[in-house]
């Protein structure tokens, strides 16, 4: 009996050694098409500042994600996108950027107007998957504070209008 014993504990030891200890559940190059779940109006971001700096960016598939870029940083754009609860992303560091921004001559010239990010990340779901992506968002500006026809008093406040990104597993 204790032969049959140490023979069930054997094999139930050899059996759980052979389990995977985390699933690959993404297959590199699958991609994922995400959206900005902005409500009419759009997601406040707060005042108009530098560095772009945008939290809590709802998403249609739930969760958020927090945007902070220095795009104009010595060497080139530096910064980072922190997704909470958008499916199993993590945490990106920024790799590209480039920008619009309103024309002169229309209010709130010289601010953002549309920007790309690319952005290389962990997944958090422990399998060690990594991702690439790019975010395409849309932004509009609201006054703060009274304006004249010299210009407002107060920076403008940022509304993220519409967005989309596609993650690229690797």
């Amino acid at each position: 009996m204790k032969k049959l014993s140490v023979l069930a504990g054997l094999a139930l030891a050899l059996g759980i050694a052979a389990l995977p200890m985390s699933a690959q559940d993404e297959t590199p190059g699958q991609q994922t098409q995400l959206t900005v779940s902005a409500p009419t109006g759009g997601h406040s971001c707060g005042r108009s500042s530098y560095p772009l700096y945008c939290f809590g960016v709802p998403m249609n598939v739930g969760g958020t994600f927090w945007l902070d870029v220095y795009y104009k940083a010595y060497g080139g754009p530096t910064g980072f996108i922190l997704f909470n609860g958008v499916l199993d992303l993590d945490m990106a560091q920024v790799t590209g950027f480039t920008y619009t921004t309103i024309p002169v001559g229309q209010p709130f010239a010289g601010q953002l107007s549309t920007v790309h990010v690319e952005f290389t990340g962990l997944t958090n779901d422990g399998d060690s998957d990594t991702f690439t992506g790019t975010a395409d968002l849309t932004f509009s500006y609201i006054a703060s504070g009274p304006c004249s026809g010299r210009g407002c008093s107060m920076l403008p406040v940022r509304l993220v209008k519409s967005g989309t990104l596609v993650v690229t597993y690797n």
